[in-house]
């Protein structure tokens, strides 16, 4: 671990002004709180705080507080891609085994001479831990926790011996800055222990009143050191350097140094300022060892002195409010459910009931994970957990997973008004499809770029897996992950109508994509274009010869459904722009040879091109369905293939579907596209029942954040639709929310709209332009169209 020299730097004190103490937060619509009568037993019980870049988990304990810190870019291992030896040439050889139905050869291949050690990368780690340990016994009385979304304030409050404490805490995206206020109603009885810890690689010293917390993640190989990956994660060394700063301001009593802590003494109230950096380097996808992760951290925290705390709160508040505030939704719901604690309320969902403010509070609650996970100042993506992790080495490694997860995390981005939260994914997959186009060519000797199932901060874009028989199978077999994400930009522009986002970041890596898939497409015995060697993610089917689950396909559902999008935005979006005329034409003739969805003897969606038996009918996955959800390929307009897709759900669930959270969030969405909000309705309930935990986070389990975000955006789906040609309101309104009302979801074309209902029935609705469009709009069963210009509302 290197040592750097530390400069003293002297703490201005802050002028502090109460607050009136009538809750932990401030007030603020309740609807929008959880809360509980019992601190965190648990992390997963803990309540998130983030600003995009920096995230905290809040157990609310008394007397003795635990945060458990993250920094978005702080992972284990180093840049590394590996490649097989001539690897186009085995795949080459693989394709013909396929289409000679040679499938157990063509796995064997596959696995001989496609996969490489390491065959993965190490984790996502955490920061450390905040303690706060107060100097009073543990008869706790009145105690209460808090999380407000509306303003981002997570607050504490309790009574030991007469004294009432009270903490507030939020983490600034306007300063960069976590911030704790302790308080006691008495003077000088606020007195405190601070310390800073991480299980290894880090020394903490003091400075003043100031705790330095300075690091390098030092990654020791199997078997010396734990590798989660029987594959191989990548070699060991001194890799990540980080540093964590806080400082700490009484106006009444003192702080001093007591070993590597810091001392409260006889204060009535003090501030704690936190921050941290790595050496990570976006630009380079690397570390940058001209950085200092401690200097950096140094001027964050000088810069935040420089406010009071009414400032830092206040600049917090607005700026968080701002962007949280552009939606409400008002299910109706019992008022009388409203005052009780959050975990009360899930609790009685699970045991049967029904709780529509807490299906708003739990649509909420995913806007709110996003815009605290993936936003400025942060610059990287949510990833399997958001921001938020303790485990040293995280399940999947908390990594960026590109076959329904990432693309799951910005569902609401766009329709539920968060498009800035897009900003740090693009600029992220930017340099991704950069580092792409270098694997699309040594791979695949293929234009455009290419990326896999699993990637990391660093850009991994060569296959990956645990093992060599999951690089093969996860990896290898699917590389048009990156393809279905890249998707993900073209539905940003279509919500936002951004000409310049389109023509300087999304066109060209949508057509980067394209370019790679028609040199992977090859033609069939049947004239047809398809993917060889294909797949449909995690699930296998029966060999109608030998009766073996095999993955190893040609022109998989799935696969055919991403070419077909991705040429289609393609085409789109040269035409808007005025581009490549002659490309365009290619991939319309490339469309016409692609193979048509087929619908099964059993009336479902086939998953793969012949019409094989299902190893595992019930499979969490319904890949094979991403024409329903997240694209457009299957509306109403197709009643054969729209009556399929209910019909493979229906099979799925009555297998055993939707056991995990993101994919029961997932299949709220199917079936709000199917428009029947009842069926939709009963998956959020059992969303609610079977996947959320105390603290409203999804689990897998274990918990994994994409099912947050899926059912926020299923939620606004039964609510609003906008791709099939119409902004379509209440397409999937349940019987069980008879009244009610939302405000400022976005549509397509530019559009941000209100809505309000009673007995099922639109009572009033009010659409603006943001900018030049012609509005569709679908009421019921008749369409108005109308010319609107950027400002204009029509309402009705």
């Amino acid at each position: 671990m290197q040592k750097r020299s530390a400069v003293v730097l002297v703490v201005c004190a802050m002028s502090l002004s109460l607050l009136g103490y009538g809750r932990c937060a401030a007030a603020s619509d309740r609807r929008c709180r959880l809360w509980y009568e019992q601190p965190a037993q648990t992390w997963d019980e803990a309540l998130p705080l983030g600003n995009g870049r920096l995230g905290a988990m809040v157990f609310g304990t008394a007397p003795k507080e635990q945060l458990s810190l993250n920094e978005e870019s702080l992972w284990a291992g180093a840049p590394l891609d590996v490649y097989p030896d001539e690897f186009a040439k085995h795949l080459k050889e693989l394709q013909r085994f396929v289409l000679a139905g040679n499938i157990g050869e063509a796995r064997q291949l596959g696995l001989e001479k496609l996969t490489k050690s390491p065959t993965s990368f190490r984790s996502y780690e955490p920061l450390g831990d905040l303690w706060i340990e107060m100097d009073h016994g543990d008869d706790v009385t009145d105690y209460e926790r808090e999380l407000d979304l509306e303003t981002g304030l997570a607050g504490v409050r309790y009574r030991v011996a007469g004294v009432q404490f009270w903490r507030e805490l939020f983490i600034s995206a306007v300063d960069n800055v976590l911030v704790v206020r302790l308080r006691a109603d008495r003077p000088g009885n606020l007195n405190a222990t601070i310390r800073l810890t991480r299980q290894k690689d880090t020394r903490v010293t003091t400075l003043g009143t100031r705790l330095c917390l300075d690091g390098q993640i030092v990654d020791v190989p199997a078997p010396k050191g734990y590798d989660d990956n029987p594959g191989g994660s990548g070699p060991g060394g001194a890799h990540m350097r980080f540093a964590g700063r806080l400082a700490v301001q009484t106006m009444v009593g003192h702080v001093e140094a007591a070993g590597n802590a810091l001392r409260i003494v006889m204060a009535d109230e003090a501030v704690l300022l936190f921050t941290a950096a790595t050496d990570f380097s976006l630009r380079k996808m690397d570390f940058d060892r001209s950085l200092d992760p401690g200097r950096r951290a140094d001027a964050i925290i000088e810069r935040a002195l420089l406010k009071t705390w009414d400032q830092l709160r206040r600049d917090h508040i607005a700026e968080h409010s701002a962007y949280f505030n552009r939606v409400n939704l008002d299910l109706g719901g019992e008022p009388e459910k409203e005052p009780l604690p959050t975990d009360v309320r899930l609790a009685a969902v699970k045991e049967g009931g029904a709780d529509d403010g807490l299906v708003a509070l739990y649509f909420q609650y995913g806007r709110y994970l996003l815009m605290s996970s993936s936003r400025a100042p942060g610059r990287l993506p949510a990833n399997l957990q958001g921001i938020w992790s303790h485990r040293m080495w995280a399940p999947w490694e908390a990594d960026y997973h590109l076959n329904i997860n990432l693309q799951m995390n910005y569902w609401p981005a766009d329709l539920c008004n968060l498009s800035e939260t897009i900003e740090p994914l693009v600029e992220w997959f930017q340099r991704v499809t950069e580092k792409g186009r270098a694997s699309a060519r040594k791979l695949y000797d293929a234009r455009g770029w290419v990326a896999f199932t699993t990637v990391n901060l660093f850009g991994r874009t060569t296959p990956g897996g645990s093992t060599e028989g999951s690089q093969f199978q996860n990896g290898v077999l699917d590389p048009l992950a990156g393809a279905w994400m890249a998707l993900t930009l073209w539905r940003h522009y279509e919500f936002t109508g951004d000409r310049a986002f389109l023509a300087g970041r999304a066109y060209p890596i949508l057509k980067g994509a394209s370019e790679f898939l028609l040199d992977y497409l090859v033609t069939d015995a049947d004239g047809m274009l398809v993917i060889v060697p294909s797949t449909s993610p995690e699930n296998a089917y029966l060999h109608p010869e030998t009766g073996e689950a095999v993955r190893i396909s040609r022109a998989s559902t799935y696969h055919t459904s991403i070419v077909r999008a991705v040429f289609e935005a393609v085409i789109a979006a040269g035409e808007i722009l005025g581009r490549d005329p002659e490309y365009r034409d290619q991939l319309r003739a490339a469309l016409a040879k692609l193979p048509a969805l087929k619908i099964g003897r059993d009336g479902t969606i086939q998953e793969w091109i012949e019409d094989y038996e299902e190893r595992e009918p019930g499979h969490r996955h319904m890949s094979h369905l991403i024409g329903l959800h997240p694209f457009s390929l299957v509306t109403a307009q197709d009643r054969d293939l729209f009556t399929a897709a209910r019909r493979t759900i229906e099979r799925r669930l009555s297998h055993g579907g939707g056991h995990t959270g993101w994919s029961r969030a997932w299949i709220v969405n199917f079936y709000a596209r199917l428009l029947d909000g009842d069926t939709a309705y009963e998956h959020v309930t059992l969303l609610l029942r079977k996947s959320t935990q105390a603290n409203l986070f999804d689990t897998h389990p274990p918990f994994q954040i994409d099912g947050n975000f899926g059912g926020c955006a299923g939620i606004a789906e039964m609510l609003l639709q906008s791709h099939a040609g119409t902004v379509h309101l209440l397409p999937a309104l349940p019987k069980a929310w008879p009244r009610g009302s939302v405000s400022g979801l976005r549509a397509r074309g530019g559009f941000v709209v209100d809505v309000s209902w009673r007995d099922g029935e639109v009572t009033s609705y009010r659409i603006e332009a943001t900018r030049p469009a012609t509005l569709r709009l679908r009421l019921a069963d008749r369409v108005i169209e109308r010319p609107m210009a950027p400002g204009e509302v029509f309402s009705g």
